[in-house]
């Protein structure tokens, strides 16, 4: 599998949704929920020493800054639904403005923004609302008010290792796919981030399903450290249908 060139700051290079045009491999479904093409990107953690990087508590500070390079441009903003201080930072550092938004309902307030918004994450299950069908229709309901046709939603999904207890990436889709698919979204891409010890990065895109399986359950074993994954759901604005 070869993979794409890495995006570089200063003018990086933006996803264009009509590239997400998934491809077929050995006619193998590529993802739980929908045909959608798979990403794998493994990232090493050399920014991250002496910091707690805990499966579902805060995004890895290399894919923090991963996102904000690949999906904006100098002064766009940055919306984060659950105040993620490693993403703020590098929103900061790379000249974005930054904005967090606990409460879905207050999106209004970005009345008064006047950086175009080209990136919103949110983490999943969320830091700050229960949990409910209804919060989850009100989270992705507001992504859409504040999204133009340049925006892409990021839903940061924190699931159970294969095999081990707690809700799978599968059960945590199943949820927030028809969701967004009902509030309008288009799901175009998934991420499969592995963040972890290593001595540079890779990026793997058209991925198999069982690519990202085999990602997701790669640990290291040589006692280097421990490695963690998150799986990236990217959405656009659904174009009317004509």
């Amino acid at each position: 599998m070869t993979a794409l060139p890495d995006f570089t700051p200063n003018g990086a290079a933006r996803p264009n949704p009509s590239d997400h045009v998934a491809r077929q491999h050995d006619d193998e479904e590529v993802l739980v929920g929908g045909d959608v093409p798979i990403a794998v990107w493994r990232l090493d953690d050399r920014d991250d020493a002496g910091t707690v990087t805990a499966p579902g508590t805060r995004l890895a500070s290399r894919l923090a800054q991963r996102l904000v390079l690949v999906y904006t441009r100098r002064g766009d903003a940055v919306v984060d639904f659950d105040s993620d201080p490693q993403l703020e930072h590098a929103s900061a550092h790379t000249s974005r403005t930054y904005l967090s938004i606990t409460d879905p309902s207050t999106v209004a307030d970005l009345d008064t923004l006047t950086a175009p918004v080209s990136l919103i994450v949110l983490r999943w299950p969320p830091q700050h609302t229960t949990r409910t069908r209804a919060s989850i229709a009100d989270l992705f309901t507001a992504c859409r008010l504040i999204m133009t046709a340049d925006t892409c939603a990021i839903a940061a999904v924190s699931s159970a290792a294969p095999g081990k207890p707690g809700t799978t990436y599968a059960e945590h889709a199943s949820e927030l796919l028809p969701a967004a698919r009902a509030a309008g979204l288009t799901h175009v891409l998934q991420i499969v981030a592995i963040t972890g010890p290593g001595h540079g990065d890779e990026f793997v895109y058209y991925a198999t399903r069982a690519e990202a399986e085999a990602a997701r359950r790669d640990r290291p074993n040589d006692g280097s450290g421990p490695s963690y994954h998150v799986d990236l759901l990217v959405f656009t604005k659904a174009h009317p249908s004509g």
